[in-house]
């Protein structure tokens, strides 16, 4: 019987880890959102947007046939996403002052940061 228990639960766990990982790209909030709202986000929902943009460009094929040739599934899609949450958190990177910070990227948006920072990477056609 503890047998069976620890295996059930070993079982569990395993799902329930692979869940979670294979989430990555849900919940991202910050499409419409400001610079400002990137900066105070969580790495969760960075990621999760900038997977979603990365995705809505690909579908719609604004993004070059040699990177789209390199997505084959999700975790290509989570290396070229997880680039672009890197690119917008150094381009986003705060400054010490909050006045000036705020000055500075309160009216840059994630959406048109992203569509900039993919056409220098050379993602985009």
């Amino acid at each position: 019987m503890k047998k069976i228990a620890f295996l059930f639960i070993a079982a569990w766990a395993f799902v329930f880890s692979m869940a979670a990982q294979a989430n990555w790209y849900e919940g991202g909030t910050l499409h419409e959102a400001s610079a400002l709202e990137w900066q105070q986000a969580t790495d969760g929902n960075k990621l999760a947007t900038a997977g979603d943009l990365f995705a809505v460009l690909m579908q719609n094929g604004y993004i070059t046939s040699s990177i789209t040739s390199q997505i084959k599934g999700v975790s290509d899609l989570r290396r070229f996403s997880q680039e672009l949450a890197n690119q917008l958190d150094d381009a986003f990177q705060p400054d010490p002052d909050p006045e000036e910070n705020r000055r500075l990227f309160a009216n840059q948006k994630v959406n048109e940061s992203a569509v900039l920072i993919m056409t220098m990477m050379g993602w985009i056609d």
